[in-house]
């Protein structure tokens, strides 16, 4: 038992001093790059100061130089120009380097001198244009011969020399502070490698030789529950035992929690966890059973259902629809008792006249029903114009699931809205088309409401075929005794003239 506490208090002290040095690691690699940030950005004061310097010479006085031999010779006040470009950037350049100088506490009594000899020089320069204005050239190429300049050079060279030291000693000291740094964060990552490396040679065995025997143990838990109970596709972490022991027994509260709902006929219950991407796991386990046994007693129950639900209805349709004589009437019964039995929001029922059954020119719309409110539209549809057009003349029912905007709105308190769903479907019998029933609802029509609605069809289709049968042997009858009354009273006639005849 000592021994174990050694070890274990040995790692605790190697890896507190592992992160004693990373710690000073980050600090001395957080300080250098400040080093780094100063040192860049005093090398570019530098290198500026040293640019500007530069300039001196380079922009004001061989500017100035450029300008006076320039227009000695041509006249030319364009090649003057520089002149004045230069007297402009002096000022400029003079007050920069102050500025700079100032903030590295530099002796600035050398600038001033050296920008009194410029000012000088551009005064002795505008006095030689002047001249040679004034076509003066003698005494301009004597002023010339003095040659001023050589003055002006030897002035700026004695300020440009020690300034050019002082910049670069300061950039060397920089540089000097920047490779000690370095050597210290050298140091501190070597003595890291040599204590780090065998250190987490000797953690990584131990750690690894220990929980060897544990893993295996876990592993074989995880996989036994896996593949007998319930396997989410999620790889454990089996070095952790709380976690696999936490997740077996989650999987026993899945499979009685499941098993419970089953039992008190919630058949939409579902396993927690269970998805795509792990279903093809749990094909044979626990969780897969059950999940077969339940989606098996789901459908027989929603099946017996649907054909309760269908065989209700028909038989309600039924019962509304007999005895029926009279086209609107009936056509009126049938369309509002659909629209409610299915749940839909909106019905017409369009059917072929009874004067137009031998020609069969247009249907008419009969009866229509929207949220809950009768109304009756005077319309005519011709054969192929529109859905309702070509379902009477294909005599096939049509399914609308992408309903155009513009195709049909449903009204209610809340404003108008397109329907998600639309059936067209013929009223036939005997393959003989009698109508054609359109349906509108903000739901899907399912396989069942579909099989309903055209078993109720069939039926409509023979109650209008009973209906119209009536009407027409009611009007053959009309007729026949319209026709008996008229031959009675030409008999009449005839009698009545024969008797004239007689007499005569």
């Amino acid at each position: 038992m000592q021994r174990i506490n050694l070890k274990k208090n040995l790692i605790k002290v190697l890896l507190i001093l592992l992160t004693a040095l990373l710690i000073a690691n980050c600090v001395l690699t957080f300080l250098n790059g400040n080093t780094i940030v100063e040192n860049n950005v005093l090398r570019e004061r530098t290198e500026q100061i040293k640019r500007n310097t530069e300039h001196i010479i380079g922009d004001i006085v061989h500017g100035a130089d450029l300008a006076v031999r320039g227009y000695a010779l041509t006249k030319s006040d364009k090649l003057s120009e520089p002149l004045r470009i230069a007297m402009v950037y002096k000022d400029s350049l003079f007050i920069g380097l102050k500025r700079q100088l100032g903030a590295q506490e530099y002796d600035t009594s050398s600038l001033h001198e050296i920008r009194t000899a410029v000012d000088d020089y551009l005064a002795f320069s505008n006095e030689m244009i002047e001249l040679a204005r004034q076509d003066s050239m003698q005494k301009f190429t004597a002023i010339l011969n003095e040659d001023r300049g050589y003055d002006l050079w030897k002035k700026y060279m004695a300020f440009r020399e020690p300034l050019f030291t002082y910049e670069d000693t300061l950039n060397k000291e920089a540089e000097n502070r920047y490779i000690a740094a370095l050597g210290d964060n050298r140091l501190i990552v070597i003595v890291l490698l040599l204590i780090g490396v065998p250190t987490m040679i000797y953690i990584i065995k131990r750690l690894s030789r220990d929980e060897k025997r544990l893993t295996a143990l876990l592993l074989n838990l995880d996989q036994q529950n896996r593949q007998y109970i319930f396997d989410n596709g999620s790889s454990l972490d089996v070095n952790d035992i709380d976690h696999v022991i936490e997740n077996s027994i989650q999987n026993f509260k899945k499979a009685n929690t499941f098993i419970t709902n089953i039992a008190n006929g919630n058949y939409s219950v579902e396993w927690e966890t269970l998805h795509d991407g792990n279903r093809s796991l749990n094909e044979s386990n626990l969780a897969g059973n059950l999940i077969r046994m339940k989606n098996h007693l789901n459908e027989s129950k929603l099946s017996n259902e649907k054909r309760e639900w269908g065989v209700s209805g028909l038989a309600e349709l039924m019962t509304l629809i007999q005895n029926q004589r009279d086209i609107k009437e009936l056509s009126s019964s049938v369309v509002k008792y659909i629209v409610r039995y299915t749940k839909s929001n909106q019905a017409c029922m369009f059917v072929v006249p009874v004067e137009q059954d031998c020609n069969n020119d247009y249907l008419q719309l009969v009866a229509c029903y929207a949220w809950d409110r009768k109304r009756y539209v005077n319309m005519k549809m011709q054969k192929r114009e529109g859905l309702i057009g070509q379902c009477w003349h294909e005599a096939e029912p049509i399914l609308l699931t992408n309903v155009p905007e513009d195709y049909i709105q449903i009204s209610s308190g809340l404003g108008d809205a397109s329907p998600r769903s639309v059936y067209i479907t013929p009223i036939k019998m005997n393959n003989v088309v009698y109508g054609v029933l359109e349906l509108a609802s903000f739901s899907r029509f399912e396989e069942h409401e579909i099989d309903f609605i055209n078993k109720a069809c069939e039926s409509i289709a023979a109650c209008i075929f009973a209906v119209k049968m009536t009407e027409r042997t009611d009007i053959l009858l009309s007729q026949y005794t319209s026709q008996i009354k008229s031959l009675q009273s030409e008999l009449k006639m005839l009698k009545e003239l024969n008797q004239s005849l007689v007499e005569v």
